[in-house]
């Protein structure tokens, strides 16, 4: 059971958790999320983002609730669990039925934040739970139906009182002789009176995890809206967005979910990773990109 952070919080605090889920032709991600702005007002939200819409639902914080010996969320009839999701969401604009059963989630070695897990007060935090997984099951949105048999799961989250500033984050999954993933994330990173550009990544491929992130030396090459290289000794990871297909969310502001920032949860990227040189992989194909980089 991942841990809930939020029980004891009193102000200006969010945690939320992404379940990414997709198939060839369909990618769907769901956003269960907490949060508590600056007048101690507790609420919840769902955010559904597709290849073609997003949506944000409030819920009144008595429909919340967390698993204490287990990985679950409950938002009104809806619960995320690392077994799997079952929904039911009718709303004016929103019809969502159905069940996803997942296989055995695919931890990391250890925390993505590495050290800086240790470090208090700190912005956002990022947890990332499951770098692949099965997903089999039916979704019914607004009348259509999302078969999944053995699509492919990605699940992460965030908390802490806003996210940064200026970030950047993608993600990928994709089958070549077993399931692969793809994450990044360079970030603004507000520390007591000084900031800096931090970068968290890690790939897994082959049934090897890779970690690129500040904590082990990395180099931010070049970042920008459109694409990103990180160096690390000897590994070098290119990411280019080729094609984008943004849809607005919410995001956290001292709690608050009232800053938009924009997802392209399926879109045509191309990713590159080197070892001493020599091409691991260089894939083109549909990924996640989400900008939260201010102009």
């Amino acid at each position: 059971m991942t841990e809930f952070y939020g029980r004891y919080k009193k102000r200006s605090y969010f945690e939320g958790w992404y379940f990414k889920n997709q198939n060839e032709r369909d990618t769907i991600s769901f956003i269960p999320a907490f949060h508590i702005d600056q007048n101690q007002n507790k609420s919840a939200s769902i955010q559904v983002i597709t290849n073609c819409a997003s949506y944000h639902l409030a819920y009144p914080i008595n429909e919340f609730s967390v698993w204490d010996k287990k990985f679950g969320i409950r938002i009104g009839k809806n619960i995320f669990t690392d077994r799997g999701i079952s929904l039911d969401i009718k709303r004016n604009n929103l019809t969502l039925k159905g069940k996803l059963s997942y296989s055995a989630f695919t931890p990391l070695k250890y925390d993505i934040m590495g050290p800086f897990r240790y470090v208090p007060f700190m912005q956002c935090r990022h947890s990332v739970f499951s770098l692949t997984h099965n997903v089999n099951g039916t979704i019914v949105m607004n009348g259509r139906s999302m078969s999944f048999h053995q699509g492919m799961g990605y699940v992460e989250g965030d908390r802490g009182t806003s996210f940064p500033k200026n970030y950047l984050w993608t993600q990928c999954n994709w089958y070549d002789r077993g399931n692969n993933t793809v994450m990044v994330s360079i970030a603004n990173i507000p520390i007591a009176n000084f900031a800096f550009t931090g970068c968290i990544s890690v790939i897994y491929y082959g049934g090897k995890e890779y970690r690129l992130a500040t904590y082990l030396g990395v180099k931010i090459k070049k970042y920008n809206k459109k694409e990103l290289w990180i160096q690390q000794g000897k590994y070098d990871l290119y990411v280019q967005l080729l094609e984008e297909n943004p849809y607005s969310l919410m995001a956290p502001e001292k709690g608050n979910m009232i800053r938009t920032v924009h997802e392209s949860i399926n879109c045509k990227i191309r990713y590159r990773f080197m070892v001493e040189g020599n091409v691991v992989f260089d894939y083109t194909g549909n990924g996640s990109f989400e900008n939260g980089i201010m102009e």
